[in-house]
């Protein structure tokens, strides 16, 4: 087939036109050509692009959030530490279940050494907490204000949390003190979450 031939067949009903009428066609095509490309390429390709941007800038974001987590690791890691050390350390201030009775054997020791005379010891049911449980002890005992507060300073400087509260005092002309309250210790509960958790099936 002559490809000349062809394309002067398909030219020749133009050419007969006005000259107006001739740019006006070639205008018309082009400007079709061109939306067709617009809407079947370039749009979609634009659109492409865009989602590309969104994520690189998602992606930098998470980088630079990443970057400053790991220019923290060694300091977060030195808390870490330092939270450790004074877990320790409130861990051994809360004894186990089987160091409670050395404990109050120690806290009557305290009073006895400070000169009270006990007339009432008696420990009081613990109560559970999270990772801890109290153990009350009802406290009766007899002596001077000093001898008090000798007691309570040594009860202070023991190894272990003992809080002597709701202290009552009656005084009596001529007779020793009567005092009354609660020696509080604290146990240390081993997976005492756990124990929960399995007590609730």
């Amino acid at each position: 087939m002559n490809l000349d031939a062809l394309n002067l067949d398909v030219l020749r009903p133009i050419i007969p036109l006005a000259m107006v009428v001739k740019i006006a066609a070639v205008v018309g095509v082009a400007i079709a050509i061109a939306v067709a490309y617009f809407f079947m390429f370039w749009s979609p390709l634009q659109d492409s692009i865009e989602q590309e941007k969104t994520q690189v800038e998602s992606q930098r974001i998470r980088l630079n959030k990443n970057q400053r987590l790991a220019k923290n690791i060694p300091k977060k890691k030195e808390e870490y530490k330092k939270l450790q050390t004074q877990l320790k350390i409130a861990l051994n201030m809360l004894p186990k279940q089987s160091q409670i009775p050395d404990l109050l054997e120690g806290v009557t020791w305290a009073g006895k050494d400070s000169g009270l005379d006990f007339s009432v010891f008696k420990p009081e049911r613990e109560s559970v907490k999270s990772i801890y449980a109290e153990v009350p002890v009802t406290l009766q005992v007899t002596g001077s204000f000093k001898q008090l507060l000798t007691f309570l300073k040594r009860v202070g400087e023991m190894s272990r949390i003992v809080d002597i509260k709701n202290l009552d005092l009656k005084v009596n002309k001529n007779k020793p003190l009567k005092i009354s309250g609660q020696a509080v210790t604290y146990r240390f509960v081993e997976g005492g979450k756990k124990k929960k958790k399995r007590s609730g099936r």
